[in-house]
């Protein structure tokens, strides 16, 4: 689980640094994910409460001060695992996928609504964790909330340009990613569990990621010979 401490800008600035020294020269420095979140910010007017779209590890760990919580929806886009991590919850040969918003569908998650005099500073530590590699887009989305207001929420969507991205897997491709790469940060099977859980626990139903737990308890169950041999396999293509 992430912490408040893990998400500060020395600590995320060692990790950037580490990343670079392993070849991975697309991480943002801190100058970079500073430029981000002001061009993000200049819809917000000073003074203003805003809103966060949680759609995965942010729906059970979100290491946020927020003043309120609902259950959500936003129309357009759709959870997706669509692009590698080498670090992490993986590896250089075998990455594992993490949950980006991608266009199309709709998608039920979490708002978190943050009180204006903590707006800039909860951002900057939400920054520090989602815009490590630039993967990520910065996005203001209209969110319905479950007692029906609606507001307009920052929620974090997939750079198809992005050198990380990989929507077109086939999903047993992504399972098998999913059901055994494993990094410092631990396995990313358990990412997926989690963001299953505590969906189901907000009355929330993803057919894609129920048919993702289903796959991967199946490759986890039976991992024997053919599974390794497509563990070679895909991790020779990735």
């Amino acid at each position: 689980m992430l912490t408040r401490e893990d998400l500060t800008s020395e600590r995320i600035d060692q990790i950037v640094a580490d990343a670079h020294k392993a070849g991975y020269d697309f991480f943002l420095t801190s100058e970079q994910r500073a430029a981000s979140l002001e061009k993000a910010l200049q819809r917000y007017e000073t003074g203003e409460e805003t809103w966060v779209f949680a759609y995965g590890s942010l729906m059970w760990n979100p290491a946020l001060e927020f003043a309120e919580v609902s259950p959500c929806k936003v129309e357009g886009w759709r959870r997706s695992f669509c692009f590698w991590v080498p670090l992490g919850r993986g590896t250089p040969e075998l990455p594992g996928l993490m949950l980006a918003l991608e266009g199309g569908g709709s998608c039920e998650g979490i708002a978190y609504r943050l009180a204006p005099d903590r707006v800039r500073s909860e951002l900057a530590i939400l920054w520090n964790r989602e815009m490590l590699s630039g993967v990520y887009q910065a996005r203001w989305v209209p969110t319905r909330l479950r007692d029906g207001r609606t507001v307009t929420a920052v929620t974090f969507v997939v750079d198809t340009a992005h050198c990380q991205y990989c929507g077109d897997l086939s999903m047993e491709r992504a399972a098998h990613h999913i059901a055994f790469a494993e990094g410092r940060r631990g396995a990313c099977r358990d990412y997926l569990t989690n963001t299953a859980e505590h969906a189901r626990l907000l009355g929330i139903h993803d057919p894609y990621i129920e048919e993702l737990m289903e796959r991967v308890a199946t490759l986890r169950g039976a991992m024997p010979m053919a599974s390794m041999q497509l563990d070679a396999e895909v991790a020779g293509e990735a």
